[in-house]
């Protein structure tokens, strides 16, 4: 049988939904006749109880090998650390791991990519590159650092050498592409292959008991669920709401289910506003309640800070689609753009325009904007081009083709 080897920062067990597909695409592998192993981080991004956790993929004949944790506490404390114990610890691990056809790697964390690489080049052996964030572009978006510092310049030259060495680059969508080539790789070397929805695709509106546990009984659910992070805008979002509110919009809540590293700015910025009436925060729930907090939105939210476009593309629009749940993007043209246009699944307003965000959010609370045929636009566009079965089969074909090739 072909020898995989797939290296992720996140694994199972894992609340996480990110988590979730690394897990089904070496789960596909080995159903279709793959040798599978996978070494990830002992750390978790949402600890999930045992009782919550996905099916486990040992049972499927995969290994799982983990780089022990250094650290205690929250995976954000110490996070340079963190990244590079687990690439200090993985190159070696696979120098001298058994022999591979193929190594499959991810972009987190950080470092991973050139480690990869580097490890490929001295053994001989080809990878791929599933680029579900671009470094060192984040970075640059993010203000870390500068693509003119000597630091910017040294990770632009290491991660450009390693994309240009990869057998295959796998990106989300054309901006990403787009950035791809911008390195230099291949066009031949390049390969879309969108995310797709995890966990559990039910959900429960009706006689949903989180909308009187959480207080919502009677109010229009504006849902953000998920990470809460670098690439995502809340501004124009909370002056949008702030602004509906003015308009007669006065059954609106915002509800906030997730975490990330800019939850307390968020918060501050609602206080800021004086709109912690209007707004609700939870943490992550485990994967047997999505179908509980998704349900509760009316219009689900995804945001884009201008400028990462092309660097991440948030995979919460495709679970927000494959539940029919209408949709709301703030921010540049970008993936998520052309996604929601092609799908016909909701609205899209540019980053900073309050007024055009406050329109659509009064429309759809007082029930005028086109919800339902959204809502069913959206789940048949996922259904015929997104699903995770086709997703899945995508990458068995590809990961078959590099290894016979």
């Amino acid at each position: 049988m072909p020898k995989v080897l797939f290296i992720e920062q996140y694994y199972y067990p894992e609340g996480w939904g990110g988590a979730e597909i690394p897990r089904d695409i070496t789960v596909a592998l080995r159903r279709a006749g793959f040798e599978v192993d996978v070494l990830c981080s002992s750390d978790q991004y949402a600890p999930v109880a045992p009782e919550h956790a996905a099916e486990d993929p040992t049972r499927h004949g995969i290994r799982i090998f983990r780089i022990p944790r250094i650290l205690p506490g929250p995976i954000h404390r110490f996070k340079l650390l963190r990244i590079l114990w687990f690439c200090a610890y993985a190159l070696p691990w696979l120098l001298w791991h058994r022999d591979a056809d193929l190594l499959v790697t991810q972009t987190n964390p950080l470092l991973v990519v050139p480690t990869v690489a580097f490890a490929a080049l001295v053994r001989r052996k080809p990878f791929i590159i599933i680029a579900q964030d671009l470094y060192p572009e984040a970075l640059f978006a993010s203000g870390v650092t500068s693509p003119d510092s000597l630091a910017g310049r040294a990770l632009q030259r290491l991660f450009t050498w390693s994309y240009r060495r990869a057998a295959q680059v796998v990106v989300l969508g054309a901006f990403m592409r787009q950035r791809i080539l911008a390195k230099g790789v291949d066009p031949r070397h390049i390969a879309t292959i969108s995310n797709w929805a995890t966990g559990d695709t039910r959900t429960v509106a009706e006689d949903n008991p989180l909308r009187t546990e959480w207080g919502l009984l009677g109010r229009f659910v504006v849902l953000y669920s998920g990470n809460i992070g670098e690439g995502h805008e809340f501004e124009t979002l909370l002056r949008g709401v702030q602004r509906a509110v003015t308009l007669g919009a006065d059954n609106l809540t915002l509800v906030f289910v997730g975490a990330g590293v800019r939850l307390g700015e968020l918060r501050s910025q609602v206080t800021t506003l004086g709109l912690e009436d209007r707004v609700v925060f939870k943490s992550f729930v485990p994967a047997s309640m999505l179908p509980y907090s998704l349900g509760l939105g009316n219009l689900a939210l995804v945001t884009l800070r201008a400028g990462f476009e092309g660097i991440i593309v948030p995979s919460k629009l495709l679970g927000y689609m494959a539940r029919g749940i209408p949709v709301l993007y703030i921010g540049p043209d970008s993936d998520i753009a052309e996604m929601i246009r092609a799908a016909n699944c909701g609205a899209c307003c540019n980053t900073g325009d309050v007024e055009a965000v406050a329109a659509v959010l009064s429309a759809a609370a007082a029930g005028t904007a086109s919800l339902r045929q959204w809502s069913r636009s959206g789940q048949n566009y996922y259904s015929g081009h997104l699903a995770r079965e086709r997703g899945v089969q995508q990458y068995v074909a590809l990961i078959r083709a590099t290894v016979c090739a």
